[in-house]
């Protein structure tokens, strides 16, 4: 019975190093705290932040390299040299090797940028040697490619990039060290290794004991009358059995997710902090404000969470950290948007009920809104549909402007909004159209000009002074060519026209765009006079630090001399228009922008280095339009981007707007164009090409005008 006890115990102490091996075949994905060390072979690099759901670890000498929470490379910069992978192929935890996965990223070197195949593969683990030491790691292959393997049809591109632009990168990560110990790929900036003393040492093997020496031989003695039985050599193993790994320290939250967005201001917290050692503390603070704290006297090796969370309107910031025995942090950081549920509504702008209009030819303008996504919106007028709008993926809100010709008499005029789920709203509203009769004796009044006095500022920046902000190919030519268009189709004087572009005597800077919008424009129209505002260039975004904005980010244009670092005192603040427009006496001014803020790649945007692209609403758009007489046409959504296209040498808002002037924007034939149908064809005709192109680009109108605003009189009707 001794002897059998005596095997079992030999082979679970053979065992141990097999169920280390095992547990060490599928690592789980790490965390790191704020201040943890990484030290490569040209710098020791510090975690700075946790952003957008990114590690940011900075070093000397102006260094960053920026991980996804999957250990993704999604940023690398030394010194002025730069390279983004967005939307970055993320492995999946825990790693095995035969794991793999696919999907498209935007590869942005310089000024250029690509959309590419991006397919991830886990193999190994196998040993790898680099300056600072040897380590079991895992090998993680990641290949871009402009073509889908097994098709034809390249993936769009924007920019100048080619297929020299694509590369291979290949990481090493040892879960003994839990950080990458090395990076190799084609492009030198992705280089990189472990070096000197590692930021966490893997534990070593204990050194072999030194073997006893063999005890002299004694003289035989006489045997006993009953002798011992001689002690299996197995019962006393010559070295200590090897311990399992300690879990290290880590925080799991399974509710809210990060980037979750709500409609209600009270969400549960959930989650479970676990570590080895023992959780020691756990702080809980939403907004700056500590919502809860755990002290344990006795630590446990687990620690759950649950309690509720008090949100703000917008967007708050969630942060959890642990303390273990031994004082190590760590910290879990989650943005969770709050936006208030607001059921299906449908505000009509134009025309007011009961409304008397003399002239066939008006138009209907709405704004429908609901938290829960619009599915589409339709106008009939007395019975037959003469609008419909839908989108592909529901919006929050919708603006609608759809032309009408109205019949003598009285017009019922009804909008009918459905909700993704079903949830259908109505509003009516009754016109009545009354022609004024002619009398020879007291003739009517002719009708008013279409172009009574008209002035524009038109401003086009292809090429910027500071050379990280990415250049633009057509935003001068579609600048030159709008200015063409005013002066010629639709009659302003030339010098009622002033423009700003890179070829010009008077360059875009800040300071020539606010003499133009706020010096030239307030001084020279008056109060019935028509202004045109045309620009043509980049917008960004940069995080807002007055808390307006519901989702954080100021917005601004961007003149010839900007700063990226610096866009408060550089740029010029969307909010900043409000004040210029307040100066402006004409009680009639329209505002086309031929740029977009999101700050993503591969449109007329782009991100300060303290800001990352995301998700931008426009509620900036409402403020700057609450005047009367007052609309600003954008050539995308806000979270879009405005697109450039070689084969129409312009870009795509840009080229329909100035053919929409030309006539092609007269939709109901009566040889006026106006406001609401160049909006109108604008709208149709961009959703149209981008979509072709594989882009996703939609115009916006905001604002409101009294009546309807002719712009154009076309030529021959």
């Amino acid at each position: 019975m001794r002897r059998r006890r005596l095997l079992v115990s030999a082979a679970a102490l053979l065992l141990l190093p097999f169920v280390a091996a095992a547990q060490k075949s599928r690592p789980e994905r790490p965390t790191y705290a704020v201040g943890d060390t990484w030290v490569l072979t040209d710098a020791t690099y510090r975690l700075a932040r946790v952003q957008g759901g990114s590690y940011v670890f900075t070093a000397a000498g102006d260094r960053e390299i920026w991980l996804t929470r999957e250990l993704a490379i999604t940023y690398v910069k030394r010194g002025a040299e730069t390279l983004e992978i967005q939307e970055p192929p993320r492995p999946a935890w825990p790693l095995q090797a035969g794991k793999w996965g696919s999907g498209r990223s935007v590869i942005r070197l310089a000024s250029s940028n690509i959309d590419v195949y991006a397919v991830w593969r886990v193999e190994g683990p196998e040993q790898i040697r680099t300056a600072g030491g040897t380590f079991e790691a895992f090998r993680i292959r990641h290949s871009f490619d402009p073509d889908i393997p097994g098709q034809f049809t390249p993936i769009q591109r924007h920019g100048t990039a080619s297929r020299e632009a694509l590369f291979d990168v290949t990481v090493w990560y040892a879960p003994d060290n839990q950080r990458i110990v090395k990076s190799q790929s084609s492009k030198p900036l992705l280089n990189f290794e472990l070096g000197g003393e590692p930021s966490v040492t893997a534990q070593a093997p204990a050194p072999a004991a030194k073997p006893e020496p063999a005890p002299r031989p004694e003289p035989p003695r006489p045997a006993p009358a009953r002798p011992e039985a001689p002690r299996p050599e197995f019962a006393k193993p010559e070295a200590p059995a090897p311990r399992a790994p300690v879990a290290a320290l880590a925080i799991g939250v399974s509710s809210p997710a990060d980037q979750a967005r709500v409609d209600r201001d009270s969400i549960p917290l959930a989650g479970l902090i676990t570590s080895g050692r023992g959780v020691a503390r756990v702080v809980v603070t939403l907004n700056g404000a500590e919502v809860t704290t755990l002290e344990e006297r006795a630590p446990r090796p687990a620690v759950s969470l649950n309690t509720s969370l008090k949100l703000r309107e917008g967007a708050n910031l969630l942060v959890i950290a642990a303390t273990d025995v031994d004082g190590t942090i760590r910290q879990e950081v989650r943005t969770i948007h709050f936006e208030k549920a607001t059921p299906l509504a449908i505000v009509i702008r134009y025309p007011a009920e009961g409304e008397r209009v003399a002239e066939a030819q008006t138009t209907v303008a709405a704004v429908v809104s609901s938290s829960r996504g619009i599915g589409s919106v339709t106008v009939t007028l007395n019975g037959l549909e003469v609008h419909r709008q839908a989108e592909v993926k529901p919006a929050a809100s919708m603006v609608v402007t759809a032309p009408l010709t109205l019949r003598d008499g009285v017009n019922t005029i009804v909008l009918t909004a459905r909700e993704s789920d079903g949830t259908v709203r109505q509003e009516v509203r009754t016109v009545t159209l009354a022609r004024a009769a002619a009398t020879p004796a007291t003739p009517a009044a002719p009708p008013a000009s279409v172009n009574r006095e008209g002035y524009a500022v038109v401003i086009g920046i292809g090429r910027y002074e500071n050379g990280t902000i990415p250049t633009l190919k057509f935003a001068v030519p579609d600048a030159e060519e709008m200015y063409k268009v005013l002066i010629g189709t639709v009659g302003f004087k030339k010098d009622n026209v002033l423009l700003l572009t890179d070829r010009t005597e008077r360059k875009p800077t800040l300071r020539n765009i606010k003499y133009a919008l706020g010096t030239f424009l307030a001084r020279a129209a008056q109060k019935e006079d028509t202004v045109i505002v045309y620009f043509a260039g980049h917008g960004a975004p940069e995080v807002d630090p007055r808390g307006l904005e519901r989702d954080g980010l100021a917005k601004y244009l961007i003149p010839s001399d900007a700063d990226p670092d610096d866009l408060f005192s550089t740029a010029l603040p969307m909010d900043d228009l409000q004040t210029i427009f307040g100066r402006i006496e004409a009680e009639r001014m329209v505002v086309f922008l031929d740029a977009c803020y999101s700050g993503a790649a591969g449109g007329r945007t782009f991100a300060s280095k303290k800001t990352r692209a995301g998700a931008v609403d426009d509620l900036f758009l409402e403020r700057l339009t609450r005047s009367k007489g007052r609309a600003i046409v954008t050539a995308s959504r806000p979270a879009e981007v405005s697109v450039e296209l070689p084969e129409l040498g312009h870009g795509i808002f840009t080229y329909y707007l100035t053919e929409g002037l030309k006539g092609a924007g007269d939709l109901n034939r009566d040889g006026i164009v106006s406001l609401q149908e160049l909006y109108e064809y604008v709208e149709q005709q961009v959703v149209r090409k981008s979509r072709s192109v594989g882009g996703n680009q939609h115009p916006v109108m905001k604002g409101e005008m009294e009546g309807v605003l002719p712009l154009t009189k076309v030529r021959g009707r």
